[in-house]
């Protein structure tokens, strides 16, 4: 329980560090969750929260539909509406996790092609010598901090390859994506939400500038591929592209840096799992799906109510309230995971949920698991044990759950 008195107060620092037994308390108090003061229902059971990605009464946006004066939210208008923030405003206009149908399905159509399976594993090679690369300091030093010397600029250099971006500008990139993101944390200040708003702008304005060079330079990245796409016999406009592209990118290293730091530490905290790895008894790919489940980078989405008559598990929910699915909770049910608060890569059922679900399924997880199992397959080749060193900090951050800073120690390849 927080100072607060709330059982899910993502504003406590305490919660943020180990949300995990708050998330118990809620999730066998009532399916759908509420407590004092919050404008959210959580839904913290599996079941639930699988089901709820794929309910079409529930939406990323109510904007497809709506007007927030007919759904009575003027007094309660949602951070991204204030008139104050333009440029995020204009970022998520077409920004694909806050798009429905039917622009969700032509602008997601577009992307799908650079990240299927196939396509990832093209790219296999290419990111296997990212990460001995990254790594080869480390190993001749003896240690790495596997946060910002190693996850941030391999996963950071993999998407900005992919789409386009030049090498001088990936550190821009970062700090623009850094700071674009916060807008996403729970009750974020004013002073987060204006440096966001600010970040957004910048990063829109930088990406405007590249969509202009590649017209005047074609490629063949994705970039290319967006700028020359027809969806229904029209062009995606300028303001299109960018937002498609800026999600890809911040999406596209965030959750795997930090899913990177979660997973090692959970094998570091678990020895004896990190030799089933060493001995080949369990594969890569499978404790992959163990890290995902155990300690999700994300840890919720919000959804809006868009019809009459709800109702999940028996509780009705009014048209145009908000629905939490907190993927974190869900991830560690009973229900569906035995004694889920172990880690163990020998789970028979590896079914999380940290990609979400329905129409908002994570295009990149291909990518992502890729990244995961070379990382952990460099390190499984050398590490005889896997040890963090003293120092570790966990980012203060709830939505966004990793690690500032992870120190390993390495052995020479």
């Amino acid at each position: 329980m927080s100072d607060s008195g709330l059982v899910i107060d993502a504003l406590s620092p305490a919660f943020a560090a180990d949300p995990y037994p708050s998330y118990a308390a809620a999730r066998e108090q009532a399916a759908v969750f509420r407590q004092p003061g919050d404008r959210l229902a959580y839904l913290t059971r599996f079941a639930d929260v699988h089901a709820a990605f794929r309910d079409r009464r529930l939406g990323s946006t109510f904007l497809h539909r709506f007007t927030p004066e007919e759904l009575q939210l003027a007094p309660n208008i949602p951070t991204w509406r204030d008139p104050r923030w333009t440029d995020f405003q204009a970022f998520e206009r077409w920004e694909l996790l806050n798009l429905e149908p039917p622009v969700h399905s032509r602008l997601r159509r577009l992307v799908l092609e650079a990240f299927t399976p196939r396509a990832v594993e093209a790219l296999r090679s290419s990111i296997e010598a990212r990460a001995r690369g990254l790594l080869a300091p480390g190993r001749e030093a003896g240690r790495i901090d596997l946060v910002g010397d190693y996850a941030q600029a391999f996963s950071l250099g993999i998407i900005c390859d992919l789409i386009g971006v030049s090498p001088d500008d990936r550190e821009t990139i970062k700090r623009l994506s850094d700071d674009t993101v916060s807008m996403y944390e729970p009750g974020p200040s004013d002073e987060q939400q204006a440096r966001s708003n600010r970040a957004a702008g910048d990063f829109r304005r930088y990406l405007l500038d590249v969509v202009a060079h590649r017209r005047a330079h074609p490629g063949d990245d994705l970039m290319a591929a967006l700028i020359d796409a027809t969806v229904d016999g029209e062009r995606l406009t300028d303001d299109q592209v960018v937002s498609t592209a800026m999600v890809l990118l911040m999406a596209g290293h965030e959750a795997t840096v930090n899913a990177t730091a979660n997973g090692v530490a959970a094998l570091a905290a678990n020895p004896d799992q990190w030799q089933l790895l060493r001995s080949g008894e369990v594969a890569v790919k499978a404790a992959i799906e163990e890290i995902l489940r155990f300690d999700p980078p994300l840890q919720w989405f919000e959804r809006w109510v868009l019809d009459e008559d709800v109702e999940i598990a028996g509780v009705p929910l009014a048209r145009g309230s908000r629905v939490a699915l907190v993927l974190g909770a869900a991830n560690r049910d009973p229900r569906k995971f035995p004694d889920p608060d172990r880690f163990d890569i020998t789970r028979e059922d590896t079914g999380h949920i940290s990609f979400g679900g329905g129409i908002h399924f994570c295009i990149g997880a291909p990518l992502a698991r890729m990244e995961l199992e070379t990382t952990l397959n460099e390190l499984v080749a050398t590490e005889p044990e896997l040890v963090v060193l003293p120092g570790a900090v966990r980012r203060p951050t709830f939505q966004f759950r990793g690690y500032e800073r992870l120190e390993v120690a390495l052995h020479s390849a």
